[in-house]
């Protein structure tokens, strides 16, 4: 084939969208499993999420930390051995806690998942946690604590969800140092034993785990090795106190950090694609609002964005940017300006041509391949979503108009709903 490199390729416009084919069975307990069969290498990817996040865990780094030690040694075998075992077999296991699951992931080759299951099984099952691996866990999460606690970003990340959502839950970011001290080892087996269960539990698979996956799942996860029912999950409480200028001073920081943000809903709200058009348009990419008045016009900043974080429960969008002390007053200024430009004047087409474009490719990106594609529907799952959410997305973004976001802007940009955070002197 010979390729005219003096020619660009053809452009064509995206006008379908569509999920890659999922099947859907229970264990014989009940745990719900999600298969996408595809690819083309003879590798698979597991992803167990069990209802065992920082919302059910109810006691700060709980979940965490438990979902960490998993793989520090079971009552078969040291965490010496497991890594041992999981490069012989060229595995890869992967964990982390969310708000409402902790996931377990295993990446295997398909001849050796029979290999590689049964040492996922132990794993989850037959943790011992040894005092002295939940210390140096600790340890580590608190130096961690200590170095982010230092900076202005970190400050003003807490201060603005904590003016959401209280201290009192999960989603205001609520690690005090005495959590470090709080948190023991019966803590870690408790809720292991609690949350580690078939209810409430689900499994994503993807790409090629050959023909008899069922078959192997139940003889590793389908027995009733838990009949407890999932833990509380519990929704932050509503307030009616909400602050909208906050300083948090830090009397040696070089830099101020910035997050104005306003709060906002679930992903199920009927405004939240258009929504998520209209922060694009703010500053959800390099060629935002944002990015070129503040950063390339003004210098005021390396890099500024806004994005939309959501729960499962709540949500909010956020600009944040960090600037030098004395050019902070004008880039709240000029960042308050381009909010307001939203309100008052329409997108005109290029623009809204570019960054519909632009959202557009990043979808199709976002959905290369049978484990990015697990990745964004296990994304579903932690929210309780139907998997028609991406064709909606698809459908609203292909179709709305100027005037339509100019209303959304209206609604809810609104000055009295603003929230301005500065950490810094």
């Amino acid at each position: 084939m010979n390729i005219n490199r003096h020619e660009a390729p053809e452009f064509k416009n995206i006008d379908l969208f569509e999920l890659l084919p999922i099947d859907t069975f229970e264990l014989n307990n009940g745990i719900k499993v999600h298969l996408m069969q595809a690819g083309s290498q003879d590798v698979a990817k597991l992803d167990f999420l069990f209802p065992a996040g920082s919302v059910q865990a109810a006691k700060p780094l709980l979940a965490s930390i438990t979902n960490k030690a998993l793989t520090e040694g079971t009552s078969n075998m040291k965490g010496a051995e497991i890594s041992e075992k999981i490069d012989f077999y060229g595995a890869f296991i992967g964990q982390q806690a969310s708000f409402h699951h902790s996931i377990v992931t295993l990446v295997s080759l398909t001849h050796f998942l029979p290999q590689t299951l049964e040492l996922l099984e132990d794993i989850v099952k037959n943790p011992v946690f040894e005092q002295k691996e939940i210390d140096t866990l600790i340890n580590k999460r608190r130096q961690e604590y200590l170095i982010e606690s230092d900076k202005v970003k970190t400050l003003a990340t807490r201060a603005f969800t904590q003016n959401l959502y209280g201290k009192e839950h999960p989603y205001g970011n609520y690690v005090t140092m005495d959590d470090f001290e709080n948190l023991s080892r019966e803590d870690v087996v408790t809720f292991h034993q609690k949350a580690y269960i078939p209810e409430g539990t689900h499994i994503i698979i993807s790409g090629q785990p050959g023909d008899n996956i069922k078959e192997l799942l139940n003889h590793h996860f389908g027995q009733q090795w838990s009949d407890r029912s999932p833990l509380c999950d519990s929704k932050p409480d509503a307030k009616y106190s909400i602050e909208n200028n906050i300083l948090v001073e830090k009397e040696d920081a070089l830099q101020s950090s910035i997050k104005i943000g306003i709060p906002l809903f679930t992903k199920e709200h009927p405004d939240f694609h258009g929504m998520q058009i209209l922060n694009t348009v703010l500053g959800g990419y390099f060629g935002s609002r944002l990015m070129t008045n503040i950063r390339e016009e003004k210098g005021l900043t390396y890099g500024i964005s806004s994005f939309i974080m959501t729960y499962k429960y709540a949500g909010f969008l956020v600009i944040s940017s960090d600037v030098k002390a004395e050019n902070r007053e004008l880039a709240v200024k000029e960042i308050y300006n381009e909010i307001r430009l939203l309100r008052e004047k329409l997108i005109d087409n290029e623009e809204l041509e570019l960054v519909r474009n632009f959202l557009l490719g990043d979808m199709i990106r976002n959905f290369d391949g049978p484990f990015a594609t697990s990745d964004n529907y296990r994304g579903l799952i932690d929210l309780n979503l139907p998997t028609s959410y991406f064709t909606q997305f698809f459908d609203v973004l292909k179709n709305i108009t100027a005037s339509e976001l100019q209303q959304l802007a209206k609604k809810y940009f609104k000055e009295e709903n603003i929230i301005t955070v500065i950490a810094g002197k």
